[in-house]
């Protein structure tokens, strides 16, 4: 599952759309996700784009601009991007309000193609992304999102680690031992887990008992060694912050609880209390802020 909302923007002047790009990735990012576009400047660039299947079917949206200079018009773009993906979102516009756009997508039998005028722009983007993304923003598909995110920073922590490790010969000795450490610590644990195991009178009380080198021991070892190598101390904050404040919720959603009413399900955590949408959402924000400061330290 992924945070980003793909746009395939067909402007030939990104200047013009600017402020509409911004107001759009805010409006996505208050959902928690993250506005990507990719521009093309013609109609000729927009269908390289989409020939390409890998890079096309993660397209959520294609904007198209009317007028695109000198190369083939918007029209042209929208029924080659609908012969391509005969179900992709579309939304058509130009910057004429004389423009009769629904007109041209008519005459030419486009289905499913969203009309607007630059200034509207946003709000037909916005009412279109509301309309794809309600399916996943519903509780039981955002716990799916929000543990397929943060299992990609697992990821960016694993790769992390073993980057630190090799660019910093003195602290590899240290860093071994705390794993040491670690796992003669662990090792007790597990004999008194075991002792434990034998002891239960019910198959449930299994799941009390999970040990292994988790993803938060991980993470807490990268941590100790950014201190150790002074990397990164001013944002020591936001990393507590991950690891207190979303970890443990992430960590809830692999334990929830669910209550069928018919068609709706409501998802409970491990002490009874319902995981709202609102609560989904903050959650998926905080995953989406401290995945682009973990990019911007280490990303190569």
């Amino acid at each position: 599952m992924r945070l980003d909302f793909n746009v395939l923007w067909v402007e030939d002047n990104q200047g013009l759309v600017e402020s509409q790009r911004e107001r759009i990735a805010a409006i996505i990012r208050k959902e928690g996700f993250r506005l990507a576009v990719e521009f093309a400047s013609s109609v000729e660039k927009a269908t390289e784009f989409l020939s390409n299947s890998i890079y096309g079917d993660h397209i959520d949206l294609v904007l198209m601009d009317y007028d695109l200079g000198a190369g083939k018009k918007g029209d042209e773009g929208v029924a080659e991007v609908r012969d391509t993906f005969a179900y992709k979102d579309i939304i058509f516009y130009s910057g004429q309000a004389t423009t009769n756009l629904a007109a041209m997508i008519a005459q030419k039998q486009i289905p499913g193609v969203f009309t607007a005028h630059r200034p509207e722009l946003t709000d037909v983007v916005e009412g279109v992304f509301e309309n794809l993304v309600r399916k996943v923003l519903d509780i039981d598909h955002s716990r799916g999102i929000v543990m397929g995110a943060t299992s990609d920073i697992d990821q960016l922590v694993n790769s992390s680690l073993s980057n630190l490790f090799d660019a910093h010969e003195t602290l590899q000795d240290s860093s071994l031992q705390i794993v040491r450490e670690r796992i003669v610590k662990k090792r007790g644990e597990l004999d008194k887990a075991l002792e434990a195991i034998e002891q239960i009178k019910h198959l449930k009380e299994l799941e009390e008992h999970h040990l292994v080198y988790s993803s938060d021991e991980r993470f807490r070892l990268l941590t100790k060694i950014m201190k150790a190598a002074g990397l990164h101390q001013e944002h020591k904050g936001s990393f507590e912050s991950y690891r207190g404040n979303v970890m443990p919720r992430r960590n809830d959603l692999a334990h929830i609880r669910v209550v069928r009413d018919g068609f709706s399900r409501k998802l409970y955590d491990r002490k009874g209390k319902e995981i709202t949408a609102d609560a989904m959402r903050a959650l998926r924000v905080e995953l989406l802020d401290f995945h682009e400061l973990f990019d911007s330290l280490f990303a190569k």
